[in-house]
C-alpha cells in the first residue's frame, strides 16, 4: 500500500479496481477465493507488486477483505458488483470517502485541486519528504483525478462514516450533486445516541414536522393565540 507521509492511499483508482474485481468474479462465481487463483484469472504473478497494490487497493476502498491465502468479496463489493445502478453509485461513493487522504484534500482544495495544491497539501499536512514530494504528488493527483466526483465531504457523513448511507441525506435530500452540498450551512443536534443534521434553512421547518408528527405546540403558536 503506498503511502504518502502519514496517508496511506490505494494504487489504483476505484473504476480500475472494480473492472477487476468483475473480470475475476465472473471466472471464480464464489464470494472466498485463493489468492492464487485470482492472480491466475486476472493475468498476473501471485508474488508480483501490479497484483499485490491491486489487491491491497481493493482492501482499502473495502471491496474485498484479505487472509494469508484467501480473497473474500465483501457485502461492498457485493453491491458494487449486483446492486442496481443508483445503489452502485452510492456504494462508489463509499468506497472513496474511506481514503482520508482523498476526502481532506477535496475539503481543502475542491474536486479541481492542481498537482501544485496537491503537492503542497502533501508537504504541509502528510509531511512528506521534499526530495520525494514531487513524484509522490504526480501518483496522488492522477488517482485523485479519477475519484474525486465520489468523495463526500466529512461533514457529510456524520459520526458513524463507515455505516452512513449516502443514497439519502437527512430529512429525504439526496446526495446527487457532491460540490453544491458542501456548501450547505448544516444545524447538527446531538442527544445521547440519537444524531441527526438539517440546512439550517429547512431547520424550522423540520422542526414544525416533528412537532406535528407528536402532536405538540410550538411555544411561539401558543404565544400568538
Amino acid at each position: 500500500m503506498p503511502k504518502a507521509g502519514k496517508y496511506d492511499y490505494p494504487f489504483f483508482d476505484l473504476d480500475a479496481c472494480i473492472e477487476k474485481l468483475e473480470q475475476y468474479y465472473k471466472v471464480v462465481q464464489t464470494d472466498e477465493t485463493s489468492r492464487q487463483l485470482v492472480a491466475e484469472t486476472l493475468d498476473m504473478s501471485v508474488t508480483g507488486g501490479g497484483f499485490v497494490n491491486l489487491i491491497s487497493s481493493m482492501e482499502k476502498y473495502g471491496l474485498i477483505e484479505t487472509g494469508k491465502k484467501n480473497v473474500t468479496l465483501t457485502e461492498l463489493g457485493k453491491s458494487i458488483l449486483f446492486g442496481e445502478a443508483s445503489e452502485k453509485e452510492r456504494t462508489k461513493k463509499k468506497a472513496v470517502s474511506r481514503i482520508d487522504l482523498f476526502r481532506e484534500i477535496l475539503e481543502q482544495f475542491g474536486a479541481n485541486a492542481t498537482p501544485e495544491q496537491i503537492r503542497a497539501f502533501l508537504r504541509q499536512k502528510g509531511n512528506v519528504d521534499i526530495s520525494r514530494v514531487q513524484k509522490m504528488a504526480e501518483n496522488v493527483d492522477t488517482i485523485y483525478k479519477k475519484v474525486a466526483n465520489y468523495i463526500i465531504p466529512a461533514q457529510k457523513l456524520g459520526p458513524t462514516s463507515q455505516e452512513t448511507d449516502f443514497g439519502v441525506s437527512r430529512f429525504g435530500r439526496r446526495d446527487t450533486d457532491t460540490q453544491s452540498e458542501e456548501k450547505v450551512d448544516l444545524l447538527k443536534i446531538q442527544y445521547g445516541s440519537l444524531y441527526i443534521e438539517v440546512p439550517k434553512e429547512d431547520a424550522e421547518t423540520a422542526l414544525r414536522l416533528v412537532a406535528q408528527k407528536l402532536g405538540v405546540k410550538l411555544e411561539q403558536e401558543n404565544q400568538k393565540k
